[in-house]
């Protein structure tokens, strides 16, 4: 197998920088896994009764689904790329004191939504990333959730990421269910996740946004049929060829994100006045 994984490849992160190192996992050497990460825990959320009606009455996912998905992941990746000192990141995390200020929940329902960010994006590269995370890397993505958690005065956040996996099934083995809110919010933001996937597979996107759930039971709560089990062989086998083909090609050298860039809500690029629930684009 080692002669089938380019140079580039072949050996993992060292050293002491933890946020360089997950900075590094998440905008070169697992770009593409983590970014699918970040669009199951996305929708896990609307999985969650309570945390599916909180969201559903901003309005701001029925109203601009395209730009809300967006901005979700900007808010993120904007702390990764720049690193918590820089001005960009603090705007951002000001942000998210911002809009979660006066929202209904426990303090673990706020753990929850960050630990989605940790634990989901990891789990699904270690299944479908063309090499296994190593001990270093996971430790580095704990870190850094464990300071972001810190810096928007969250209490509870685990200390390990084995921790912080048994919080959230544990999380979800309570709290997870179906809703009129969950269901409302998926078929919302539905088309904003189909725009993103090659357009003849568009007409399946519930089905496919069934097989990305970890969780059988992930896919009921948020409304969706079961992905058929006949579909889950080649599903998994599509992207297990993806990942070997990726093992051979060289690391990517432009990072998936940059900040300020152009995507598809922001065909010019952005500022970050324009990023949240009160900004008009």
């Amino acid at each position: 197998m080692h002669l089938l994984t380019h140079p580039t490849r072949r050996t993992g992160p060292s050293g002491t920088d933890m946020d360089g190192i997950y900075r590094n996992m998440v905008l070169f050497d697992f770009q593409t896994e983590v970014h699918s990460g970040f669009f199951v825990a996305y929708y896990r959320n609307f999985a969650i009764p309570t945390t599916a009606r909180t969201l559903a009455t901003t309005g701001e996912m029925k109203s601009r689904p395209m730009k809300r998905s967006y901005d979700t992941g900007i808010v993120i990746y904007e702390i990764i790329a720049n690193g918590f000192e820089h001005e960009r990141s603090q705007a951002m995390i000001e942000l998210l004191r911002r809009v979660h200020k006066g929202v209904p929940g426990t303090p673990d329902d706020f753990v929850y939504v960050l630990m989605t960010l940790l634990v989901l994006p990891l789990r699904w590269t270690e299944r479908h990333g063309w090499r296994r995370l190593t001990e270093l890397e996971k430790r580095a993505a704990m870190d850094f959730y464990a300071e972001l958690g810190r810096q928007m005065g969250l209490e509870g956040v685990p200390a390990t990421f084995a921790e912080a996996e048994q919080f959230l099934d544990e999380y979800e083995d309570r709290n997870m269910g179906p809703s009129p809110e969950g269901a409302m919010l998926l078929n919302a933001t539905a088309a904003a996740f189909a725009r993103r996937i090659p357009t003849p597979l568009r007409r399946f996107t519930p089905t496919i946004l069934a097989l990305m759930m970890d969780k059988p039971q992930v896919a009921v709560a948020l409304g969706l049929k079961p992905a058929p089990a006949a579909l889950r062989v080649p599903f998994n086998a599509v992207l297990r060829f993806r990942a070997l083909k990726a093992r051979r090609r060289p690391l990517p050298t432009k990072p998936i994100f940059v900040p300020g860039g152009r995507m598809s809500a922001y065909a010019d690029g952005y500022t970050l006045d324009q990023i949240g629930p009160q900004a008009t684009v």
